[in-house]
């Protein structure tokens, strides 16, 4: 899965993501976390590999690193900017 290439401004600012999707004409906005795993997304990557990324670098077990990739998932879902 990766980020969606088209009609998406990212920047980041103050270590948060700003994203506005020309598409639909919406805004999001990530913490600096949600920002790093954006980031990981321009590039085809498998939850797994995200879920890895947040143990590697956090002080956060593998179940608490899971459950919020699935969250920062399904808030890129439910604004249709994944692709998959």
């Amino acid at each position: 899965m990766r980020i969606r290439q088209q009609s998406l401004v990212w920047r980041t600012v103050d270590e948060e993501g700003i994203v506005l999707d020309l598409e639909s004409s919406s805004y999001l906005r990530t913490n600096p976390t949600g920002a790093e795993l954006w980031e990981l997304l321009v590039e085809d990557r498998s939850e797994d590999e995200l879920v890895a990324h947040l143990v590697a670098c956090y002080d956060v077990g593998r179940d608490q690193a899971a459950a919020d990739v699935r969250a920062f998932l399904a808030m890129l879902r439910a604004h249709g900017v994944l692709e998959e």
